[in-house]
């Protein structure tokens, strides 16, 4: 006999039967990976918590991964033998000349990741397979090390070198230390690719978390001083055709709280729900009076107040868009994740062409401590009203962009 909550929710008995078998075995007994997967096919593995799986503002927090993800039907040979350079090619030569310098002119097709030999009975070189683009604040960090659980998936010991963006060409020499350079990037993956010489079938990846937003901005240092005409996804495109990858977007509000304190200098004090209320105000003023002057694309260049503008999430998809296909990337919202995420997991493993993870590693995956999880001062409830009124015609734009998935509403 089925209690009212199953024929309310309209679950059917094995859903049930999964349900109350995880509540009473859950840190007792493993679970067989049949009992497993009913449970992810019914949407019981949702959470670590033995609840049902409740819908965040009307939504299956599983369903827009379904269609999304894409086992890859290449090889990564394959892509840059046949790959042809984009019209402005000279200038991201300009831009990061190093890069072009020290690229094979083929991989090695024996391995999965885009790894060669730069001389015979040398080391292995790498670069990763796949990068988690951003945003910050939104669970980078904790989705890479969860995926770090698949035994074919090799974990970078820099996970957010900062690399395309950030990483100023030309490089600054600093003796034997790390410059900056491209050949100093790729030996971040040497302790990786040793890793990969030994196992041909795995991958390695990076997760450096301001690469999404930057996309106009930078592209090895800040573009606008040098005058070029060029973007992170062009760059990207040009030297690693074969890459996939995955974004995570988080309410822009609370990810803009989130940033408040997470980047607020130990010098200028705690913080609180005051201050955040009198920055706010600030950097709206501060964004509305340059795009009252100015295209909104200046306007994002200037990456200017920053936290404020990295929430603006379908600003800095055209970009992106013009040049790669829509099915290199997974896109996931981070309320999703964390109400669901063995399913999250289990999507990014199919996505990267990796093997299913046991149960056992699934749920040592989810088990693990969630990262850069802090607790703050509950936001004002003007402050809220503020934001979500500045960043609901972003966030409508967001859903056209993915597909009229009003889930990237946020319920506002």
């Amino acid at each position: 006999r089925l209690p009212a909550e199953a024929q309310t929710q309209g679950m059917n008995a094995a859903c049930l039967r999964c349900k109350l078998l995880r509540c009473r075995f859950e840190g007792m007994l493993r679970l067989s990976r049949l009992i497993f997967h009913i449970c992810l096919a019914c949407g019981w593995l949702h959470s670590t918590e033995c609840a049902p799986a409740r819908y965040i503002d009307g939504f299956d927090p599983v369903s827009y991964l379904k269609i999304q993800v894409n086992n890859p039907d290449y090889e990564v040979q394959e892509v840059w033998a046949a790959h042809q350079h984009l019209p402005n090619y000279d200038n991201l030569i300009q831009a990061a000349k190093d890069t072009f310098d020290y690229l094979p002119k083929q991989y090695d097709p024996r391995f999965k990741n885009p790894c060669w030999y730069p001389e015979p009975g040398g080391p292995l070189k790498c670069l990763p397979y796949f990068q988690i683009l951003g945003v910050s604040k939104c669970g980078t960090t904790d989705l890479y090390h969860r995926l770090t659980f698949n035994p074919e998936m090799v974990e970078c010991p820099w996970k957010g070198p900062h690399f395309w963006d950030e990483a100023v060409h030309p490089a600054r020499r600093r003796n034997d230390r790390y410059d900056g350079s491209f050949p100093a990037y790729v030996s971040v993956f040497d302790k990786p690719a040793k890793k990969i010489a030994e196992s041909p079938r795995t991958i390695t990846g990076e997760a450096s978390s301001n690469t999404f937003t930057g996309v106009i901005t930078f592209c090895r240092g800040p573009v606008w001083p040098r005058k070029l005409n060029v973007t992170l996804a062009q760059y990207l495109w040009e030297a690693t055709p074969f890459a996939r990858y995955i974004v995570l977007f988080r309410n822009p509000v609370d990810r803009y709280y989130s940033a408040y304190y997470y980047y607020r200098p130990k010098s200028a004090g705690p913080g609180s729900a005051e201050d955040f209320h009198r920055k706010a105000k600030s950097d709206i003023q501060q964004w509305r009076a340059c795009v009252a002057q100015r295209p909104e694309w200046f306007c994002l260049r200037d990456y200017v107040p920053q936290q404020l503008v990295k929430g603006m999430y379908a600003a800095f998809l055209p970009p992106w868009f013009e040049v790669w296909p829509r099915s290199r990337f997974l896109f996931m919202r981070t309320e999703d994740y964390k109400r669901a995420p063995i399913a999250h997991v289990a999507a990014a493993t199919a996505f990267l062409g990796l093997t299913n993870m046991t149960s056992e590693s699934l749920q040592g995956a989810v088990q693990m401590p969630k990262a850069n999880a802090k607790r703050y001062q509950p936001m004002l409830p003007e402050t809220r009203m503020l934001l979500q009124n500045f960043y609901r015609p972003f966030n409508q734009r967001l859903v056209e962009a993915l597909g009229g998935d009003r889930r990237w509403l946020w319920g506002y």
